[in-house]
This record gives structure tokens, sequence and C-alpha cells, in this order.
């Protein structure tokens, strides 16, 4: 009789084990900008992964204000302010679009800040690893930029990837992602003409997110915002085939 039932126990325990780890009291600060404000990608984010097989009811706020640094972030002591107010799970740190590479020791010295305090509340510091702004941008007229969008995107990688080793926190590597959608779904158009990202962007964003925070190997959900379910899909695909590290 018991061997009947084994089964039937099995689904049981599969399900209350994922009950446990989509249970409430999961929450999301992020403090970037522009990058992050553009679509509401905390929004996307949260809509996301409620779609997802997790059902993950997510709480998210956030700091945004236009074209901020992490030092500007520090000075103002809002977010720091915030950051004890809504004692997050997660917190994301999503630098300025040239901040990595135009200040390198600013960058690295206050994201350490961040992380520091962090970690006095008991909250996951994760690096949100953005992408190169597009051709013809200003910012190629400086050394530190490459000279390309190509170079841009390779010193972003290494930046954030080396800073994230040495705080020993989770890299979202979503500029890498975006490599892989240049390369593989072209059609798809990432950014709205500036350096800011299309309603496509910060899809793809919030799915690498989603991996990310929840170490899982798929982001796949049944939220797809105003995209079509196609190129939805194709972003949940691109964001599966991206290599994300679990520190």
């Amino acid at each position: 009789m018991f061997r009947r039932y084994t089964p039937f126990l099995a689904i049981v325990l599969s399900f209350v084990a994922q009950i446990a780890t989509a249970a409430p009291g999961i929450s999301v600060f992020f403090i970037g900008n522009s990058l992050t404000s553009a679509n509401n990608l905390p929004e996307v984010f949260r809509q996301f992964a409620a779609g997802s097989s997790l059902h993950a009811q997510i709480e998210v706020h956030s700091t945004t204000p236009g074209g901020a640094f992490f030092c500007d972030h520090w000075k103002r002591g809002e977010a720091i302010a915030l950051l004890h107010q809504y004692h997050p799970s997660f917190l994301v740190l999503q630098g300025q679009s040239t901040e990595p590479l135009f200040s390198p020791q600013n960058f690295s010295y206050y994201a350490g800040l961040f992380k520091a305090e962090a970690d006095r509340l008991g909250t996951a510091t994760v690096l949100f690893s953005t992408w190169a702004r597009p051709t013809g941008d200003s910012y190629y007229k400086e050394p530190s930029s490459g000279g390309s969008p190509a170079e841009m995107q390779l010193r972003l990688n290494s930046a954030y990837a080396a800073l994230a080793q040495n705080l020993h926190v989770k890299l979202a590597p979503i500029g890498v992602a975006w490599e892989s959608a240049h390369g593989t779904a072209p059609a798809i158009q990432l950014l709205d003409g500036t350096q800011h990202p299309s309603v496509a962007g910060t899809y793809l964003a919030a799915a690498v997110l989603f991996r990310t925070l929840f170490s899982t190997l798929t982001a796949t959900s049944s939220y797809y915002g105003p995209l079509t379910k196609e190129t939805a899909l194709t972003l949940q695909r691109i964001a599966d085939s991206v290599p994300v590290p679990y520190n």
C-alpha cells in the first residue's frame, strides 16, 4: 500500500518545496539611475518573477535619480536610509553607464561601502552589469571608453566581474546577455535610441536578474509585458544561455 502512494507523496513534497522557495517576505531594493528606472525595471522584474514557475511574490523598491554614480547615492544619504528602512532580501547595485571605466576607483570603493552596509543587515548584494552606449555616442571620444561599443562592452564586463569577485557578491551579467542578443537576435532593439533600454532591453535585464537572484538554470515566465510572446520567449532563451556566476 505504501509504495502505491509514493508518487503522490513525491508530488506533494515537490509542491511544498516550491511554496517554500516562493515564500512571502522576499524584497529587492534597487540602487541605480535611469537605466533602472526606464520602463520601470523593478516592476517588470516583480511581474516576471510572479509569472515564473516559482510564483514568487516580491516586494520591490528603488532609488534611481538620473545619472547618479554610486558616490552620489552614498553622499546624499537617501539610499542608505532607505536600505535600513526596507531591510531587503537583496540589494541590486547598478552603476552609472560610464562609471566603471571613467571613475573605476570610486566605482569600486562606494560599491564596497554599500555592500558592507548590506552585510550588516543580512542583505545579499547583487551587481547589475550594464551595457555599452550606442554607436556615435560622444563618450567614445574618451580614451576610457575604448572607442567603440564592442570595446566598451568588454571593459564593462571585465570591470563588473572583477568587482563581483573582489566583493564576493552575485553578478547579474546583463551586459553579456545584451552581447548575446546582438548576435543571435539582431532584429530585437534593446536600446530606445539613446543609452537607455527599450522595453525589450528592460525585459531581458529582468530575466537575467531573475536567474541571478533565484540561482535558477532557466528564466521562464508567463509574463510577457507589452512584448509579443515570440519576442519575450526569445529573450528568455537568451537569458538562459548566459553563464551566471553564483557567488
